[in-house]
């Protein structure tokens, strides 16, 4: 509902109120384009189109007409796409988002210094076991009691019982969170990272080839590791950390966020709203 929030709140369609807006994404059967009635249609890839069974939307419907504009992962030059990864319309930010806002988000996490005292070692919430998650499950896990309360290795109720399934909440009361991507691509980054961030966690994350968003993610601030591959320096990483308060702190308390992160951030929701206001004017 994000994005239909953000015409409307926005009222993008003032003065078109009869306009009608169809979403796409990757599930659902493509002839249906011949009896939405709509006025201009949008791709939203929400996920990773290199993956075997999506490789077959990378089209993105870029050349066809009945399509306006796509938004995606990958850096595309096209005059219907923009890159607007699917972590810009999930958790952070609401469709009314503004740059102070997105400024204020970015100090607050870069000022984030968080307590040792009562909290737990790691969270793991995963639901699928893809790229080896289990191999990285019994790596850390030997450091000290993973808690999953997703489907996957299931051990906690918590995110449930105590926090409505308030994710970032949740995550406060952790010192890492274990949270790779669900496969790796360059520029696929989903909200996953920047949840931990909210919740001043330290990330231990595998995505976007290790280089996630580079304009905006501090990658000092960050633990990577390879999912299916040898992980044993940043296994002996965190393992030093939680044995060891002050090292934890000094890494923790790292700014999250590269200097001109919040402009970067900013510039996104700018750019979609100046191209849906440009296609609704053409319709």
């Amino acid at each position: 509902m994000w994005l239909i929030d953000f015409i409307e709140k926005r009222r993008l369609l003032e003065g078109k109120h009869n306009t009608r807006i169809a979403l796409y994404s990757v599930f659902g059967p493509r002839w249906i384009t011949m009896f939405d009635h709509a006025d201009t249609r949008i791709f939203v890839e929400r996920e990773n189109l290199h993956k075997p069974h999506f490789i077959g939307l990378q089209h993105r419907y870029l050349d066809d007409k009945k399509f306006q504009l796509s938004l995606g992962f990958d850096e595309i030059s096209h005059s219907q796409y923009m890159r607007f990864p699917f972590w810009l319309m999930w958790t952070l930010f609401p469709a009314t988002v503004d740059y102070n806002m997105v400024r204020q988000h970015v100090e607050q996490a870069n000022h984030i210094c968080p307590t040792i005292a009562g909290k737990k070692f790691c969270a793991y919430v995963c639901s699928h076991d893809d790229l080896n998650r289990k191999r990285i499950h019994s790596e850390f896990d030997a450091i000290d009691r993973l808690s999953c309360p997703g489907r996957l290795f299931h051990n906690d109720d918590s995110l449930k019982t105590d926090y409505n399934d308030d994710k970032i909440e949740y995550l406060r009361h952790f010192k890492f969170n274990l949270t790779p991507e669900n496969s790796d691509s360059e520029n696929y980054v989903t909200e996953k990272l920047f949840e931990a961030i909210a919740a001043g966690t330290v990330p231990i994350y595998n995505g976007s080839n290790n280089n996630p968003e580079p304009d905006i993610i501090n990658r000092d601030a960050v633990i990577f590791i390879k999912l299916g591959q040898d992980n044993t320096d940043a296994v002996r990483l965190v393992r030093e950390l939680h044995r060891d308060d002050k090292k934890y702190l000094d890494f923790a308390c790292q700014p999250r966020y590269k200097d001109g992160a919040a402009e970067k951030i900013w510039w996104y929701y700018e750019t979609l709203e100046n191209k849906l206001r440009e296609i609704i004017a053409n319709i």
